[in-house]
């Protein structure tokens, strides 16, 4: 039973699962638990319930649960999900990519311990300063122009971590490419984000005392989309889970991997799911799509999952369009055609409900200019977007969204607000310094609130106020504050933003007044009403 003290939410959802046997057998797991989650199965909600009664039945404050996931947007929207039950990140709820957690709990308070061949205090290289250092080493290895790419060299690191190995030698220039790298990085005492999992993986690989500290903080380990997180991560959790006693809840979908040119495996989870100490579950019932869509599914993979829709009768219809004059011809048929009919075919359907696919950030360029010329407002999420979905930046917009009006109900929480904002203070806080940093984040925010109000002014409050102050004290924020100069810099009169008000700033993960421009990659989890498409050319994909 829960204890006294914690909300009680999560158990009115938790009867709805009582019509859907996979979701039940995961929420009553009692061991480690991998869950086999098939698209729209309603994964997300089984892990945020499992998270929730884990806290109330199974742990005991101070002590925890660790919930790892992709991006930044996939915490953000878990975090959400908590919330709405009575949740929130606390010093014993941590939630956020694998990043964050060798970040914050491996590297910072075991890495100096560990006598790791990285300097202390940790400081993180802002993308710049990385992508500068890449094409500098590689320049002096091999001559401006060679052929090698960084994309491969990022998944050679990621991929290959015992650097004695055959296999790291097998790609010569790639090796050599990484250490020279590598070299650079170290001589500016900087590590960059993939030496945070690979050292982080190393620690925990080499240092058997650091497993009991961990156990003993997060006793319960939920890793969310395993399918996308790589070698690194899965050595982590096979020794904190096997080696260390941490309990292990994962859940993701091998045939849902799509990150394999970043070294990530789908393959992965399906070793775990197969161990005799593991308990599989797998979810087959769709709530998302319609029963033409998930039959269409099946017959992509070439394989019978099992997968069904949840309502046989809901027809979702797919329509093929021929435009044969390029990529161009085809944004503008769906800016002039596609989307008027679509906005008008259903009373309350808005811009926000609709999603333009693309492959890459050279075909977003094509379908944004199309989206401009039509008049519609949009938001863009690919690696051409103004700023980079970071911690730092999306704390920044739910502050946003409290400001213009989410104080009202408490979406998102103040408490939450603070207990994020107090993360970034990598130096730790006393009790009385955390009072005071968040009694100012506190009055700041009341002060900053209205329902109209630029995005522009209000980022400069929050600079002003606090933020740049903590930048300055905190070296470890420089690739996080790279971001936020970029959405300073986008807000900025002439910017790509100008225009966006602190409502649309606090939605701009969803908002209704949007058209929504995705890669197919950023789509990956995304529900819209209406999805449109282009650049489905014969052997383009």
């Amino acid at each position: 039973m829960p204890s006294r003290s914690f909300s009680t939410a999560y158990l009115a959802q938790a009867a709805e699962l009582a019509g859907n046997p996979g979701q039940l057998a995961a929420y009553n797991s009692q061991g480690h638990c991998v869950v086999l989650a098939g698209p729209g199965s309603g994964k997300t909600k089984t892990l945020v319930l499992k998270l929730a009664r884990i806290l109330a039945e199974d742990v005991q404050a101070p002590r925890g649960a660790a919930c790892i996931t992709y991006s930044q947007e996939c915490a953000r929207e878990l975090t959400r999900r908590l919330e709405m039950l009575g949740l929130r990140e606390a010093p014993n709820l941590f939630i956020g990519t694998v990043h964050g957690f060798c970040l914050r709990h491996l590297l910072m308070p075991y890495g100096r311990l560990a006598d790791l061949p990285i300097q202390f205090p940790l400081s993180v290289a802002s993308q710049r300063v990385s992508d500068r250092l890449i094409r500098q080493s590689g320049d002096e290895l091999f001559g401006a122009n060679h052929p090698y790419k960084a994309i491969d060299l990022g998944r050679h690191r990621r991929s290959v971590l015992n650097r004695n190995s055959v296999a790291w030698r097998s790609e010569e220039e790639l090796a050599a490419w990484a250490e020279a790298y590598e070299a650079a990085l170290r001589q500016g005492g900087l590590i960059d984000y993939d030496d945070m999992v690979v050292y982080g993986q190393r620690l925990i690989a080499e240092h058997d005392w650091v497993l009991p500290l961990v156990q003993a903080k997060f006793p319960v380990l939920a890793v969310d989309e395993y399918q996308d997180l790589g070698v690194a991560l899965h050595r982590i959790v096979k020794r904190l889970a096997f080696d260390g006693g941490v309990r292990l809840f994962a859940v993701g979908d091998a045939d849902q991997s799509i990150y394999g040119f970043t070294g990530a495996d789908g393959a992965l989870l399906m070793e775990l799911a197969e161990r005799e100490d593991i308990e599989p579950v797998r979810l087959q019932l769709n709530y998302r799509s319609g029963a033409g869509i998930v039959s269409a599914s099946e017959m992509a993979l070439g394989e019978d999952r099992g997968y069904r829709a949840n309502d046989p009768t809901r027809q979702a219809t797919i329509e093929f369009v021929l435009c044969p004059d390029g990529l161009a011809d085809q944004a503008a048929h769906a800016v002039a055609q596609i989307i008027p009919v679509a906005l008008d075919s259903k009373p309350g359907r808005t811009l926000g409900d609709i999603a333009i696919l693309y492959t890459d950030y050279r075909a977003g360029d094509i379908v944004a200019k199309a989206v401009a010329a039509g008049g519609f407002d949009y938001i863009r999420v690919d690696t051409a977007a103004p700023y980079r979905k970071v911690a730092l930046t999306s704390w920044v917009e739910d502050c946003a969204a409290w400001c213009a009006g989410g104080w009202r109900i408490a979406r998102p929480q103040l408490r939450g607000l603070i207990d994020r904002y107090l993360a970034f203070h990598r130096a730790n806080l006393d009790d009385a310094q955390a009072r005071r940093e968040g009694q100012e984040l506190t009055a700041l925010l009341w002060a900053l609130r209205a329902d109209q109000q630029s995005a522009r002014d209000f980022v400069a409050s929050l600079r002003n106020g606090i933020l740049d102050r903590l930048l300055v004290a905190e070296s470890s924020l420089a690739d996080q504050k790279e971001q936020l100069d970029r959405m300073t810099a986008a807000l900025a009169e002439g910017g790509a933003l100008a225009t966006l008000d602190i409502a649309s700033l606090g939605g701009r993960d969803g908002s209704p007044d949007h058209l929504n421009l995705l890669t197919l990659h950023s789509a990956k989890g995304c529900e819209y009403d209406v999805v449109i498409m282009v650049g489905l050319d014969y052997g383009s994909l």
